[in-house]
């Protein structure tokens, strides 16, 4: 027997952010072709059911067309069994309810549901009480929760106390909520499993995304990550030390992204020191990222390199503007910025304040 588990798809997500309109309409119909291309594979590929652990939709942004496709995804796969735990950003959402409930979508309510699926029992709760859990020590037994552990975050809404799922005859947990895949010993039985996402969404979610792909074999649940996002998201660091002019700045963004896909999204931080002579045109940088990648934004976080002994003795307009800068009160980071803009106004560049 296949399973396949995923969470955290997050339909119509307003990806307002980074992207600018056209990509995120695009964007927006990729997160959703992904669930549909995942729905495909499994039918193709002799998977009997679908996990999944939470937020399907992101909240009331969520239109009712996407839920409708969604539901006529399912209905048209009967050969596949969907297993939905709503997360909490899946409120609002009344994919089981109304007479229109296709056969082989089976959720969960706020006390534990068990469902006997073959080769193994499929429970989970959208409140759990895991002292209220109680599962046989001769079945294979997956439950599936939405949540973090209290170390994950400051947040304490959807707490998973992972102490208290030890020693439950817990085989596989499937998680929901974090957006990068993790797997962890839960106890000398079970393993517990964030799949992570199926596509990542901003820059706070880089990295290979995906889906866990759980086979029967046995009297054993064995379990593998496959990545399967059309896109993946790039942070990287450039550091610039040494660069004496645009040309070889521009050289040393191209070497940092040389190897990264052109269908992918990058961002690129530059870091390092760089002299405040050196007059950057960092928007023809980030234009050239642009034409590169589907899409592509530039951060700056480069020091500039201010040698105030370099100026002591200068007889010039520079030199008296830096004394003047060094010698004020002003946080460092701020002399930095008055001086690389000062530089620019010097040398008769039009500023973009």
């Amino acid at each position: 027997m296949k399973l396949i588990h995923c969470a955290d798809l997050h339909l119509d997500s307003p990806l307002e952010t980074n992207l600018p309109p056209p990509r995120v309409r695009e964007r927006r119909g990729e997160l959703l072709s992904a669930f549909a291309q995942l729905v495909e594979l499994a039918d193709r590929g002799g998977v009997s059911a679908i996990l999944i652990a939470g937020d399907l939709f992101d909240g009331t942004r969520t239109t009712r067309r996407t839920e409708q496709y969604v539901l006529n995804l399912i209905t048209e796969h009967p050969n596949v069994f969907f297993f939905y735990l709503a997360g909490n950003h899946d409120s609002g959402h009344h994919l089981a309810e109304g007479g229109s409930r296709p056969e082989n979508l089976l959720t969960f309510g706020s006390d534990w549901s068990t469902y006997d699926f073959g080769e193994v029992l499929i429970s989970g709760s959208e409140r759990p009480d895991p002292d209220r859990l109680s599962l046989p020590a001769d079945r294979l037994n997956i439950v599936l929760l939405h949540g973090q552990s209290r170390e994950g975050g400051a947040a304490r809404e959807n707490v998973i106390p992972f102490g208290k799922y030890k020693n439950r005859n817990i085989d596989y947990l499937a998680l929901g909520h974090l957006h990068a895949y993790r797997e962890a010993a839960l106890d000398e039985r079970g393993v517990a499993c964030y799949s992570g996402c199926l596509e990542g969404r901003g820059f706070d979610e880089c990295g290979p995304k995906g889906y866990v792909l759980l086979e029967i074999e046995n009297g054993k649940i064995l379990h593998q990550f496959v990545p399967f996002a059309k896109r993946q998201l790039h942070e990287i660091g450039c550091d610039v030390t040494g660069c004496a002019s645009q040309l070889e700045l521009e050289k040393r963004v191209d070497e940092a992204v040389r190897e990264l896909p052109a269908c992918d999204l990058v961002r690129v931080v530059l870091t390092g020191s760089r002299p405040a002579e050196l007059l950057t045109n960092l928007p023809r940088v980030e234009r050239m990222l642009s034409d590169r990648f589907y899409f592509a934004k530039l951060a700056d976080s480069t020091r500039l390199l201010i040698r105030p002994e370099d100026y002591s003795h200068s007889v010039s307009l520079k030199g008296e503007f830096v004394r003047r800068v060094m010698a004020s009160e002003l946080p460092e980071q701020k002399k930095e910025q008055i001086i690389a803009c000062g530089f620019r106004a010097l040398s008769g560049e039009e500023l973009d304040l």
